[in-house]
C-alpha cells in the first residue's frame, strides 16, 4: 500500500513539474532542465524554484558559470536565482550568495519566502561549518578532515532539501485541490 502511494506521489510530482515546465516561459537552463525561475506567483512558483535549486545543487562548475552568464543581475528574482547558483559554488562565493538571499527574500512572493529562507539558513550553516573546520583543520591536520565534514554536511543538506521538496509537493497538491473546488 505504501509503495503504491509513493509511486503515485512520484508520478504526480513528475507530471506536475512537467506541466509547470511547459507553462512557464523564461530563459532555458543550459541542460534544458527547465526555466530559470521567476517571482511570478502562479501554480508553478514553488515547483520551479525547487527544480532550479536541485539543478544548481547537481550542476558542475561549467553549468553554474553558463547559468550565471545568462541570468541578469538587476531584478530581485534574478538576484535570488544568482544566490541559488552561487550557494552551490565554492566557499569563496558563499558570502555573495548570502548577501543576495538577504537582499531578495523580502521581495519574493510570500509563498516563496520560507523556501528561500531555508536555503539561506542552510548556506549559513555551511559557511559556519567551513569557518570552524578551517580554523580547527589547520591545527588538526587538514583538508581531508575539512572535506569529509563538508561531504557529511552536504549529504545532510541534500536530505533536508529532498524532505522540503516533498513537503512543498504535498502543499502544492493541497492547494490544487482547494483551487479545483472553486
Amino acid at each position: 500500500m505504501v509503495t503504491k502511494v509513493k509511486s503515485a506521489l512520484a508520478f504526480a510530482v513528475v507530471m506536475t513539474l512537467a506541466g509547470c515546465q511547459s507553462l512557464s516561459g523564461g530563459a532555458s537552463t543550459p541542460h534544458g532542465c527547465g526555466d530559470v525561475p521567476t517571482f511570478a506567483d502562479n501554480v508553478c512558483l514553488l515547483d520551479s524554484w525547487v527544480a532550479f535549486g536541485l539543478e544548481a545543487q547537481r550542476g558542475d562548475a561549467a553549468w553554474r558559470q553558463q547559468v550565471l552568464s545568462e541570468i541578469g543581475a538587476s531584478r530581485a528574482e534574478q538576484k535570488a536565482a544568482r544566490a541559488v547558483v552561487l550557494s552551490w559554488d565554492g566557499p569563496s562565493e558563499w558570502r555573495q550568495a548570502s548577501n543576495l538571499y538577504k537582499a531578495t527574500i523580502s521581495t519574493a512572493p510570500a509563498r516563496l519566502q520560507p523556501l528561500l529562507q531555508q536555503w539561506l539558513n542552510g548556506l549559513e550553516e555551511r559557511r559556519e561549518l567551513y569557518a570552524q573546520q578551517g580554523a580547527g583543520g589547520s591545527r588538526q591536520g587538514g583538508n581531508n578532515d575539512d572535506t569529509q565534514a563538508l561531504k557529511r554536511e552536504n549529504r545532510k543538506l541534500k536530505q533536508q532539501l529532498e524532505e522540503m521538496s516533498d513537503k512543498l509537493d504535498a502543499l502544492t497538491d493541497i492547494e490544487r485541490t482547494i483551487n479545483s473546488r472553486d
